[in-house]
């Protein structure tokens, strides 16, 4: 599926921006890399605003992630399951270290590519307190956001020039999930688990 973001963003501005990153929060499409890069460089110039880009760009992720929070919150942890995406174990896993930890792992993990998707569900499942989620959400999607427009703004709309730093992310990204799946694993959440 192909969408012409240039085009959206030039049209829509604000508007455009705000929608598509409810899309992004909630089915993580339209990639926001792309999105904030190009953003960025249309803010280089002049056409649109920066911290306006952030600001709407953030609530848009925000609005989205809240409501792939509320659908795992509500429909509970059979639902998810029931995909048979993951055990049902390591499911309960991530919930009983989100009911822990939650706040840490979630506010990390919303800057990490890849991860940042998923990162509602648990946080829904574990019934993370709804103004924590949604503070942190919108903190953490202002920070990407920022990163991303910065990226734009001074080395241009090219989408290749994310892949340029794909490793360094790749690398951050292997060590907030190793600290993570070492928590999940420890005696704390196993203990709890066999209760």
């Amino acid at each position: 599926m192909s969408i012409d973001l240039e085009y959206i963003v030039q049209a829509f501005e604000y508007a455009g921006i705000f929608f598509l990153m409810i899309a992004n929060g909630f089915i993580s499409f339209p990639s926001s890399q792309i999105l904030y890069i190009l953003c960025g460089y249309f803010a280089s110039t002049g056409s649109i605003n920066l911290l306006f880009v952030a600001l709407w760009g953030s609530i848009g992720n925000t609005v989205g992630n809240i409501i792939l929070y509320e659908l795992a919150r509500r429909r509970g942890f059979r639902y998810i399951t029931s995909f048979s995406i993951f055990p049902e174990r390591e499911v309960r896993k991530v919930e009983i270290a989100f009911r822990k930890r939650g706040a840490i792992f979630l506010f990390l993990g919303k800057l990490i590519p890849a991860l940042k998707v998923f990162i509602p569900i648990p946080a829904g499942l574990s019934k993370m307190n709804r103004g924590l989620f949604t503070i942190l959400t919108a903190i953490s999607s202002f920070i990407w956001a920022r990163i991303f427009l910065a990226m734009g703004y001074f080395f241009g709309k090219s989408e290749d020039f994310f892949g340029n730093y794909a490793i360094i992310l790749s690398v951050i990204a292997l060590v907030v999930i190793g600290v993570f799946y070492k928590f999940m694993n420890s005696k704390e959440v196993v203990k709890e688990l066999s209760e």
